[in-house]
């Protein structure tokens, strides 16, 4: 069946008015919008309260997140493992990484070891104590151990061991 240019014309218009609806089939699908005017009180009042941090004109909705116990899906995990940014001051703001063993003292109260950190300061560990990414697990006359927290999906345990011998034994 050979088509003629009227056919062809009358189809191309019946798809046009189905695609594309006239005016009449638009203004009844979508009723005309009146504009309520906002006094100008209430806008510059809406405006102080942003100034002021209400953050409920522009929050849109009471939307909450919950993660329960979930990683936050808009952090790298890239730059999660590596050290924790603003160290703090003391030994909890230091390294395991940072920190070689230089002695260990006989107390009273236990065993402390004498520890180099960073800037070539001397730290006092004891068992228990928390670093920056670990704590001292356990001290013996000759070594120190560290637990230290790894943030490595990979890895079974979220930690691992270190350790820091006063005289290191010659591996043969």
């Amino acid at each position: 069946m050979k088509l003629t240019n009227r056919r062809l014309s009358v189809i191309a218009l019946a798809c046009a008015s189905f695609l594309f609806p006239g005016r009449e089939a638009l203004a009844q699908a979508a009723p005309a919008a009146t504009a309520s005017p906002v006094p100008a009180g209430a806008a510059t009042a809406n405006v102080q309260k942003m100034a002021e941090g209400d953050e409920s004109l522009s929050s849109g909705g009471a939307y909450t997140y919950d993660p329960a116990g979930r990683r936050d899906p808009f952090k790298s995990l890239l730059t999660g493992g590596g050290p924790k940014t603003g160290k703090g001051d003391g030994i909890g703001g230091i390294l395991i990484e940072e920190l070689s063993l230089q002695g260990v003292w006989k107390t009273r109260s236990g065993l402390v070891a004498q520890m180099a950190g960073p800037n070539s300061k001397s730290w006092l560990l004891r068992k228990g104590d928390q670093l920056l990414d670990g704590e001292v697990l356990n001290l013996t006359t000759n070594e120190i151990v560290f637990r230290q927290n790894v943030n490595d999906p990979t890895m079974l345990k979220p930690f691992r061991e270190v350790v820091r011998e006063l005289i290191p034994t010659t591996s043969k």
